[in-house]
């Protein structure tokens, strides 16, 4: 009889994962092209690349921030099941999406170019939620984690995903002013870190290691 794929450890999966994160941040530079014009020209060329410079550099952070959310929170799962590992690959594919609308966003700089990026950025934190939550309610998250840190983290999660459906809600209104509604996410994760460090002050440095 074929075992169904589960058990203990997440070695396989992180490895994956860190493999992917590294090709998505080396494909995001990829976009950008050496200007083919003279010497004079140059500065000129290169302003006209800034739409694309801004998309770079917003999708590299934002990349990176979800590679260490990624990381921390697999420091508090511990085993796996078959819906885990897909769960997983769904948020992959999400990051994996990622070059394709920031070059878009970059070349293009419309309304719906950052509608379809924002709605991707989206995506990739709902994905990660559903990881986590289905991690923990699955009893595959160590014993540190109750139902309660569960919830606060999930919450947590959810915070960037509701960061980029506001921006595309303001890009209805000024796209420049969306491309600035991300800044958003920094301090909106520092009140939730003080929140559960208010609610659980026992817990303060794993309040900071799940996010």
């Amino acid at each position: 009889m074929i075992k169904t794929l589960g058990g203990k450890g997440t070695d396989r999966m992180e490895a994956l994962s860190d493999g992917l994160f590294a090709i998505v941040l080396t494909l995001l530079v990829l976009q950008f092209d050496v200007p083919d014009v003279s010497a004079a020209e140059l500065p000129g060329a290169i302003a006209d690349q800034e739409t694309l410079l801004i998309s770079y550099l917003l999708s590299f952070l934002v990349v990176g921030l979800y590679w260490i959310i990624h990381h921390n929170l697999f420091r508090y799962i511990v085993g796996h099941d078959r819906v885990l590992l897909w769960l997983n690959l769904l948020f992959l594919l999400s990051i994996s999406f990622l070059p394709y609308p920031t070059e878009l966003l970059g070349l293009y700089g419309t309304q719906f170019a950052w509608t379809l990026y924002a709605a991707n950025f989206v995506l990739v934190g709902l994905l990660l939620t559903a990881t986590w939550s289905y991690a923990a309610r699955a009893g595959f998250t160590d014993d540190s984690i109750d139902s309660r840190t569960e919830r606060l983290v999930a919450v947590r999660g959810l915070i960037s995903p509701a960061v980029f459906v506001l921006s595309i809600a303001v890009a209805t209104v000024s796209l420049t002013t969306a491309f600035f509604v991300p800044i958003l996410i920094a301090p909106l994760q520092r009140l939730w870190v003080r929140y559960y460090r208010r609610a659980t002050p026992s817990e303060d440095e794993r309040a900071d290691d799940l996010g």
